[in-house]
């Protein structure tokens, strides 16, 4: 992080001196760090800067802006003690980033004491007799003597700053000294969003390499289990064969498999709480739910394993990156878009308590997040003509398919309603559901009722079966606005 020398403050408090005789209009404190001084100097003005930001603190001339409406408390102490004071002089403390502007009021002597020592910076406002009558960092002054109602003294070089910089052995010219710092502190400025920016990638990318890897994982231990899918078919027909020797209450039972010549005996283990046809029924439904996973599995495997080497990759340029338009091309190829600052005051916009989906049919679905989604969306964002869907038998969100006057909802718009409200819901890993829908018109929310809870009239219900590869389509179809309705 650059810095302010010595030789920087020395120009400075000749460039301030020119401006002696000038009479302090305002000062106001435009953050937690930074202070301005607007003086007025043969009918113009211009502010003095003090800014005790500990990464960079600088003192230097700039153009004067407006004010403030309110003065800090601070301020409000340093307008009673130099406004309408004139400006007598400015002095640097030789060899030192530290620098004195003296002013003088009805006769009586003020001096402003600007110290950039980096965290230990500091302002001091001192009276005719030299105390201190108002300072910013309390715990700074208190560190080094000079807390409020102390007499101040100047403070000699620290011993870790070193010896003092050589000064030039030709008089540097004072032009252009503030416009100097100025530029100094947008490369800092710069040095530092860089250095934010490439953090908060670092951060995303390493997120999303740590969810391609669990994903990569989960998806590999479905394919680890589809490989026993022909045992436990094997074991459900040889249960079923024989079917009468299976009594509650067995850990094991021995069966004859018929399918090798001669006959050889099986040891088979049960769960002594289930029936005999929910012993053969388990062993099917097993079998099936591993043959799905590994569809579900070689699905969705190339994917995972893409998305970690792209994040791997991302994240090797990213070490070697060393300039803010490389990190941002790097930002646009893995999607990140860089936020717009928001303006000091502007309010943050609040996220959308919803999901949008975009169905076959080129539809809008929007889902609730959570219970108060739920309301937000039925009770507030849903029209009375729209097609409200909710889960029967378990909690889940709201899903809303916005329909406008006079369409009907497409029967693919209707079974991916029906899907993402299975999917966002306590049922969702189940085999078969059923899905209530009927209009928004109908949805009635009892009085006193928690967030989330309604109650349909005249709904109808459609018996959905769990779709792997729709759900896949809508988690992997970006939102969009209503088309060709």
């Amino acid at each position: 992080m650059p810095r302010l020398t010595h030789q920087h403050i020395a120009r400075i408090a000749e460039e301030i001196g020119t401006l002696a005789g000038a009479r302090v209009k305002a000062v106001h404190q435009e953050n937690e760090h930074r202070f301005r001084l607007a003086l007025e100097h043969r009918g113009a003005r211009r502010d003095v800067v003090l800014d005790l930001d500990p990464d960079l603190p600088r003192a230097h001339l700039a153009e004067h802006i407006a004010a403030p409406g309110a003065p800090t408390a601070l301020a409000h102490v340093l307008r009673n003690m130099i406004q309408g004071a004139h400006l007598e002089g400015a002095r640097a403390l030789a060899g030192e980033r530290a620098l004195a502007l003296t002013f003088s009021l009805a006769g009586l002597a003020r001096t402003l004491w600007f110290e950039g020592f980096g965290r230990q910076a500091n302002l001091y406002l001192l009276d005719e007799h030299g105390v201190v009558r108002a300072t910013p960092r309390g715990a700074v002054a208190k560190a080094r003597a000079a807390s409020v109602g102390t007499h101040f003294a100047p403070s000699a070089p620290r011993a870790d700053e070193g010896p003092p910089e050589p000064v030039p052995p030709e008089p540097v010219p004072t032009e252009g000294a503030s416009a100097e710092v100025e530029a100094l502190v947008q490369t800092a400025g710069e040095t530092e969003a860089f250095a934010r920016r490439k953090k908060e990638l670092e951060r995303w990318l390493k997120t999303s390499l740590s969810k391609a890897t669990g994903a990569r994982a989960a998806l590999e231990q479905m394919l680890e289990r589809a490989a026993k899918a022909p045992e436990l078919r094997r074991k459900g027909e040889l249960m079923r064969a024989s079917f009468h020797l299976l009594r509650p209450g067995l850990a094991h039972v021995s069966v004859p498999d018929h399918t090798n010549d001669p006959p050889t005996m099986v040891k088979l283990d049960l769960n002594p709480r289930r029936s005999a046809g929910e012993q053969v029924a388990a062993c099917f439904h097993e079998a099936e739910r591993a043959e799905r996973g590994a569809l579900e599995a070689r699905a969705r495997l190339p994917a995972a394993l893409e998305a970690g080497a792209r994040a791997e990759l991302a994240l090797a340029r990213l070490a070697a990156l060393r300039d803010l338009d490389a990190l941002a091309l790097l930002e646009a190829e893995v999607g990140i878009a860089k936020r717009p600052a928001r303006k000091a005051g502007q309010p943050q916009a609040p996220a959308t308590p919803w999901r949008t989906f975009c169905s076959l049919d080129g539809w809008a679905i929007l889902v609730g997040k959570d219970a108060r989604g739920n309301d937000s969306l039925t009770l507030k964002k849903a029209q009375p003509g729209d097609l409200f869907l909710h889960v029967r038998g378990g909690s889940g969100s709201h899903v809303i398919v916005p329909t406008p006057r006079g369409k009907s909802v497409p029967k693919e718009t209707l079974l991916d309603a029906a899907e993402l409200a299975c999917l966002y819901s306590e049922r969702s890993a189940a085999e078969h559901n059923e899905v209530d829908y009927v209009e928004k018109r109908h949805v009635r929310k009892p009085k006193g009722s928690p967030a989330g809870l309604v109650q349909l009239a005249m709904s109808k219900t459609l018996r959905v079966r769990r779709d792997l590869p729709r759900r896949e389509r809508l988690r992997a179809t970006p939102s969009q606005p209503m088309t060709g309705q």
